[in-house]
């Protein structure tokens, strides 16, 4: 085994400690620690590539602690053999729920515990293999993608356009396309009265703010030096290093960059006029609200004035009916009297009849209004 294999093992007993050293000292780097809190501070200098956990232990057990290195993305993956007294499928169960990788048996044999660190060792070098593989898998996608056709990365940003929803997402995707053609360069877009300028070097950086700013209102495409510029009404994109030793490649880099920078014109005109529809249609809830609002205002006030009417005539009524004791009129003049505040009262209910169907005509309205701002709000 190769001197670089590095054990931890973490046992309350010094006795079995000794044992595993001895055991595994000439065969690979051993580190012993008589508890999990004692092995946690090394974790954060050195990593081992395989840890002997003891089950039963003071403070944290070996159950607990595989369960905090496995959700630990920087120990996840080192193999875990428990170490225990007790020989049940309970146990073996336990440190198969922990996510441990094997089981040894208290008191273990010389040649079970080298066997098992050779396991471990064997998982360690498929995983390094695998990841080895992985790498080279990804170099060789990168050199794929590095030897497209220019056409194709064209076609592929045009293909992630559609899924993007924000101006940052956009200006990103304009940057990464240059950097697919191993360009430099910096994109600006404007919607909505807000403009945000990306480049390599940061966001919004003055001195490109600037330039931007400037080469925005020039023609549409336009090159000076090595630098190539494609402009539309919300977006602008600038190469910094066109490649001016090869004419043919540059004239394809422009077609492309041109059909790219018109794209991303459709989307952030098309991005600009939902934001100007989610603002009107917040406009025009916010309206629908006030007067729905003003309606119910409206109705509870118009409800109010006709109990203070019916209020009023009563009083009227029994104020009538005191001062005919008082007044001494005759029986004929009380008669006049009363016909003449009987029909006042009558025009007075007409005119309350008609305060009613005030109050249920504004009650409809409100409800009507009610509905349309809820459909509204689910159909954006």
């Amino acid at each position: 085994m190769s001197e670089t294999f590095r054990v931890f093992a973490v046992d309350d007993d010094p006795f079995v400690l000794d044992i595993i050293h001895r055991i595994l000292d000439t065969e690979c780097e051993v580190e012993t620690f008589d508890s999990v809190e004692a092995c946690a501070p090394r974790l954060e200098t050195v990593k081992p590539d395989m840890f002997l956990l003891d089950v039963r232990m003071p403070g944290m057990d070996g159950y607990a602690f595989c369960r905090q290195l496995k959700d630990d993305e920087n120990f996840s993956t080192i193999p875990v053999t428990f170490v225990s007294g007790q020989d049940t499928i309970d146990a073996r169960i336990k440190g198969y729920d922990a996510g441990g990788e094997d089981f040894i048996v208290k008191p273990f044999e010389v040649e079970e515990v080298l066997r098992k660190v050779k396991v471990a060792k064997q998982i360690v070098q498929a995983r390094l293999a695998l990841e080895q593989q992985a790498k080279e898998a990804q170099k060789f996608s990168f050199m794929v993608m590095s030897t497209m056709e220019e056409a194709g990365i064209a076609l592929n940003f045009m293909c992630q356009l559609v899924a993007w929803e924000t101006e940052q997402d956009i200006a990103n995707g304009l940057l990464e396309l240059l950097q697919r053609y191993r360009l430099e360069g910096v994109v600006q877009t404007r919607i909505a009265e807000r403009s945000l300028t990306v480049s390599a070097a940061g966001t919004n950086l003055p001195l490109e703010v600037s330039v931007m700013n400037h080469v925005s209102g020039l023609d549409r495409i336009f090159d000076f030096r090595n630098r190539s510029v494609h402009n539309f009404e919300r977006v602008t994109l600038m190469v910094s290093n066109l490649p001016l030793d090869n004419p043919d490649y540059c004239g394809r880099l422009r077609d492309n960059l041109s059909i790219a920078a018109k794209g991303a014109e459709s989307k952030l005109q098309s991005l600009e006029a939902l934001e100007l529809n989610s603002r009107n249609q917040a406009g025009i809830l916010a309206t629908l609200d006030y007067v729905r609002a003003s309606a119910e205002a409206l109705r509870q006030a118009n409800q109010k004035s006709h109990m203070a009417a019916d209020n009023l005539m009563i009083a009227v009524e029994q104020k009538l009916v005191n001062a005919f004791v008082h007044l001494g009129l005759t029986e004929n003049q009380e008669h006049k009297v009363s016909d003449l505040v009987s029909d006042v009262m009558k025009q007075q209910q007409e005119l309350l009849d008609n305060s009613e169907e005030t109050d249920r005509v504004l009650k409809d309205l409100g409800e009507r209004l009610g509905q349309l701002g809820l459909g509204a709000a689910k159909n954006p």
